[in-house]
């Protein structure tokens, strides 16, 4: 389903997120009492592409995705996808974008999407391989995969999983990894579409740097984090932090928790969630918040979360090598110990 290669695939969004990053974080700067030469406010930068980095298939996250005409909210309606419809993306362009944080438009076949609300995916298959050493962590490689009771295709299915999920697998059978979560649920998803992460891929970050120079700043009004090494910004990524009525606490906290990854459960009916593999977890408050990556919305820059920092996965993957205490991969959390000069990253929010 996919003619680009993996490595190709990812040093193209390597440099796509490069390209991003400097234009999102664009601001103009004056020296102190100098004014422009018109004596205006200069305009604000050109929008850009930012919410696509070049994946070739996208997953509708709304019931309903109404397809335009053009790239914009004024254009003709020409169709619908609907929700978990998985649709080849043609392109990302700039366009009128319904939010002022994001104005990406996605092509596809006969119009437009909006790309708030589509899941950048792509669709990999893997060879099954034997688990050692009892278990391993791993990550969903396509775009819906099936949870099964047992390892067998027509087994009754518990839930869909999405790609980036992060599980915890131990053993393969009949053409099924058996998925071990953290309180004792088991289930079954097929091996090609889940691929393997070895402990190396998880190796920390900067692991030479004095765990007391590193910090993270989360900024609720620009809806961006910041990794600093002393002084020093080594790493900003676009953020979704607390809805009004969940709001992200302000404060200085520190890390209290790692995991790889793992199920979320909460909120009240109606608004209540049961979220399977959520990857790439730094809890940093007793109330469970915590860093973790997203595979329910593509609107980064805007509020969202139970309180929570939502996070593209790759950003937030990068974030979880980087801080501490260093993640054990062979248990399912890892919390500080400063006797072996492991404390939790500090953590500020501020706005």
């Amino acid at each position: 389903m996919n003619d680009v290669s993996r490595r190709e695939f990812l040093r193209r969004m390597g440099m796509a997120m490069g390209g991003i990053g400097a234009a999102a974080m664009a601001r103009p700067v004056f020296a102190e009492g100098e004014v422009p030469a018109d004596d205006t406010v200069p305009p604000a930068p050109a929008p850009t592409v930012t919410h696509w980095f070049g994946q070739p298939l996208g997953r509708i996250l709304l019931n309903v995705m109404t397809i335009y005409s053009e790239p914009s909210w004024k254009a003709d309606h020409v169709g619908f996808f609907y929700w978990n419809d998985v649709v080849p993306i043609l392109g990302a362009v700039v366009g009128e974008g319904l939010y002022h944080t994001n104005h990406t438009w996605l092509q596809v076949e006969g119009g437009y999407i909006y790309s708030s609300w589509v899941q950048p995916v792509i669709s990999i298959f893997n060879a099954p391989a034997e688990i050692p050493e009892g278990m391993m962590w791993s990550e969903v490689t396509v775009p819906i995969s099936l949870a099964r009771s047992y390892p067998e295709e027509d087994s009754p299915v518990r839930e869909p999983v999405y790609y980036s999920q992060v599980q915890r697998v131990s053993g393969l059978e009949n053409g099924f990894y058996k998925v071990e979560e953290i309180y004792g649920n088991t289930f079954y998803l097929k091996a090609d579409h889940v691929r393997l992460i070895s402990p190396e891929e998880v190796a920390p970050i900067s692991a030479e740097v004095d765990p007391a120079a590193k910090r993270i700043e989360i900024s609720i009004g620009e809806q961006v984090l910041y990794a600093f090494e002393g002084e020093a910004v080594v790493y900003t990524a676009r953020i979704s932090t607390g809805m009004p009525s969940t709001p992200t606490s302000f404060g200085t906290f520190n890390v209290l928790d790692k995991r790889h990854g793992q199920r979320m459960v909460g909120g009240r009916t109606g608004g209540g969630y049961n979220l399977a593999g959520i990857p790439w977890v730094s809890y940093f408050t007793y109330s469970h918040v915590a860093l973790h990556g997203c595979y329910w919305h593509n609107d980064y820059g805007r509020l969202h979360s139970n309180g929570c920092i939502n996070m593209w996965p790759h950003d937030v993957k990068w974030i979880f090598r980087w801080v501490t205490p260093q993640a054990n991969y062979w248990d399912f959390k890892t919390l500080p110990n400063e006797e072996v000069g492991q404390p939790g990253t500090t953590v500020i929010v501020r706005w």
